[in-house]
């Protein structure tokens, strides 16, 4: 199991790709950026076990890493989920981002006002994609200009 997995608490996974629930995943213009959103998160009441950030090397070796763990089955549903345009095609430009130089950082935050408080230090950072992972739909919350998915999932439309 990849640190990103273990990270996640077994909630990782959904059509065979990362789906990290609970959470908002920010792709980020630079390390240093993630690296002061993640400060001030924690200074604003995160713990630190709940805020998490990959520079982009890391974010892409351990996309891929995870993608490697699978058997038929898992890439079947992978690839039904890039026809429906759904979580592996989101983790797609998640990479391209991290490849040219986004760093992501990840917050659980459960409870609504969590929500809320992660969302607006997240949204101060300009993020190049941000998504949180409720347990039926995926919020995009800022979506990447390249995105040709089914947002519409999230009622956001």
């Amino acid at each position: 199991m990849s640190e990103l997995t273990q990270h996640f608490s077994g909630s990782a996974s959904s059509f065979g790709v990362l789906y990290p629930m609970h959470h908002f995943l920010a792709l980020l213009p630079d390390q240093a950026a993630a690296a002061a959103a993640a400060k001030e998160l924690m200074a604003a009441g995160f713990p630190e076990s709940d805020v998490v950030e990959f520079p982009p090397e890391e974010f892409v070796n351990l996309v891929e890493a995870h993608r490697e763990n699978k058997g038929l089955w898992t890439h079947f549903l992978e690839s039904l989920s890039r026809v429906v345009g759904t979580e592996a095609t989101y983790i797609d430009l998640d990479l391209a981002l991290a490849r040219g130089g986004a760093a992501a950082l990840a917050v659980h935050a459960e409870e609504e006002s969590a929500k809320q408080r992660a969302l607006e230090i997240l949204t101060r950072w300009n993020p190049l994609a941000m998504r949180y992972y409720a347990h039926l739909s995926i919020e995009v919350q800022v979506e990447h200009p390249n995105t040709h998915t089914s947002a519409q999932q999230s009622g956001l439309d």
